[in-house]
């Protein structure tokens, strides 16, 4: 009998625990689905606002520039954004190249060369850009302009590489 009672708490405990763990999974999956959309609608709309209201700021932007301004920012968020996502793809492929167990070096070669055309498309977007947005601006605004777009090349390095006399590791000579 007591064994027979035994037996029944510990399925209701396996029940119990299996319940909890498949409602834990699907309220993970579902918040994360959700974070998601929230983040897809985010990069969508936002940016485009964002970068003319801090240029309009920054720049002491009149109306008209605003507006030729948002239309310069559409034009450039659709164009970087459609090689940012080829990138990602080629950077994907490559990768999973590489892992194969007899990675082909040829096709890696070739993956490589493909990014790296792609970055310089996508600098010359960036070029286009600046120098569509310098056309609307005034000599004051083009000096700001330059500013801006100097600061943001520094503080969106690619790959952040140690610098000589920063710290030291222990592989390191010391002095």
């Amino acid at each position: 009998m007591a064994r027979k009672n035994t037996n029944r708490i510990l399925i209701w405990v396996v029940v119990i625990l299996a319940a909890t763990n498949l409602s834990m999974g699907f309220s993970f999956w579902y918040h994360k689905q959700q974070d998601k959309k929230a983040a897809e609608a985010q990069q969508v709309e936002m940016p485009s606002e964002q970068r003319t209201r801090f240029f309009r700021e920054q720049l002491n932007l009149q109306p008209e520039q605003v507006e030729l301004f948002r239309e310069l920012n559409r034009t450039y968020n659709r164009s970087a954004r459609r090689i940012s996502d080829q990138l990602t793809l080629l950077r994907i492929e490559m990768v999973e190249e590489m892992g194969k167990a007899e990675a082909d070096t040829t096709k890696l070669h070739s993956i490589s060369s493909e990014i790296g055309a792609m970055h310089k498309t996508l600098k010359d977007v960036t070029a286009d850009y600046y120098l569509d947005m310098k056309a609307v601006c005034d000599e004051n605004q083009q000096e700001k302009l330059k500013e801006v777009f100097l600061s943001m090349t520094k503080s969106k390095e690619d790959v952040s590489l140690p610098q000589r006399g920063g710290r030291r590791y222990g592989w390191q000579n010391r002095e």
